[in-house]
């Protein structure tokens, strides 16, 4: 069994209230052993020395939409591909295949394309950890940059798509208030697949309903949902005061302004995860319309994605830039920054014993980050998959 050593590490453990230095000893694509940065290793590991950088677990993005979003459904397996090899640039190792509020002929056609490269290992980089529906069932008078296929759900269209996807549907946004979606979550509850609140105009009443029935998440907080008030505390207010729902957040400084973020982070602590809502933008396209986003064009301003009379359709952050954002903004630590986007998003989706965590045991899945949070390389299942080598 080959054996490599992390040594030199500043680990950021999101399970740990403060960095350590230690080494990582890894195997067969695991966590095999975490010694003292002191300690004597196997003669027969190979050594990778991080000399002081960072080591955290990599990050893990629940709400992705690439660039499929815009082309064909035969060309999912290539668009997938080129999103998994960009993400490791950023330190994501796994993410959430999400969707449009696509018409059900078009949302039919492209389930199987994406279930087909959930946890494929032909994928050159980061990992579909499953598919992420976000609508159709939501509130058109909620919309926000999502296209005309919005609709109630009808329970022989979920149990198709169900059944097209093939045991990867792991998350779905839907609004609690509009007909038919008690039904909705009363399935969603069956299979154990996450239901999140989102693109919704609910009341305080109708989210804590929403939550009896099971919902556990809800989807960019603020954006697109019932604001909060003080006589009504809408979506927004009840996100933030029920401990039973954790909620992500957009953090590219266009979404959400950094004063609610700070006031997100104080409210939500550690159920606060950082996603980024990503459009991939071809730059060919950039100027021309598409059947997804409407008549307009979209494009991409380096900090979100636009429709040509400004409205906000998407961002283009990246999670390290994210998590470097989120530390500006609230004062957080790296550490802190770190655990919203790696354990955090791991919980909703029940995967922290295997994904988002430096546990022995868990998948040898790494982010190296210098002391800004900027991404040196990044390693899946002990493997290098970005960056530059480090002298040993």
């Amino acid at each position: 069994m080959s054996m490599t050593a992390f040594t030199g590490a500043r680990v950021l453990d999101p399970e740990r209230p403060e960095a350590v230095c230690e080494s990582l000893l890894v195997a067969s694509g695991r966590i095999l052993q975490r010694l003292p940065a002191d300690a004597a290793l196997p003669d027969a590991a190979r050594s990778v020395a991080l000399d002081g950088r960072c080591l955290a677990p990599g990050f893990l993005d629940l709400h992705h939409h690439g660039g499929w979003v815009f082309d064909p459904a035969p060309a999912t397996p290539s668009s997938l591909a080129r999103t998994s090899a960009s993400l490791v640039h950023h330190g994501t190792t796994g993410f959430l295949a999400t969707t449009l509020a696509w018409p059900q002929d078009e949302l039919r056609e492209r389930i199987p394309g994406l279930a087909a490269l959930a946890g494929a290992a032909s994928l050159p980089g980061a990992e579909v950890l499953g598919i992420h529906l976000e609508g159709p069932w939501i509130n058109p008078q909620a919309a926000g940059a999502q296209p005309g296929g919005i609709r109630e759900p009808a329970p022989a269209e979920f149990d198709e798509l169900l059944a097209l996807a093939s045991g990867t549907l792991r998350m779905v946004t839907l609004a609690p208030e509009i007909p038919g979606a008690a039904q909705l979550q009363a399935r969603l509850a069956e299979r154990g697949i996450v239901t999140a609140l989102g693109h919704s105009l609910a009341d305080a009443a109708e989210v804590a309903d929403a939550i009896d029935r099971g919902a556990t998440h809800v989807t960019h907080l603020f954006n697109a949902m019932s604001p909060a008030h003080h006589r009504e505390p809408g979506l927004a207010g009840a996100a933030l005061a029920d401990d039973r729902l954790s909620c992500d957040l957009i953090c590219d400084g266009a979404h959400v302004h950094r004063d609610m973020v700070r006031v997100a982070a104080r409210a939500k602590g550690e159920a606060l995860v950082l996603i980024t809502d990503q459009i991939e933008v071809p730059p060919a396209r950039a100027q021309t319309g598409f059947a997804s986003f409407g008549s307009g064009g979209v494009y991409d301003d380096g900090t979100a994605v636009r429709f040509e009379d400004g409205r906000l359709a998407g961002s283009s952050v990246t999670l390290d830039r994210a998590l470097r954002n989120f530390s500006e903004y609230t004062g957080a630590s790296l550490l802190e920054a770190v655990a919203a986007c790696t354990l955090r998003p791991a919980r909703v989706l029940g995967i922290e014993n295997e994904r988002g965590t430096l546990r022995e045991g868990a998948r040898a899945d790494f982010a190296i980050l210098d002391d800004a949070g900027r991404v040196v390389e990044t390693w899946i299942e002990g493997r290098r998959v970005f960056g530059v080598p480090i002298p040993a």
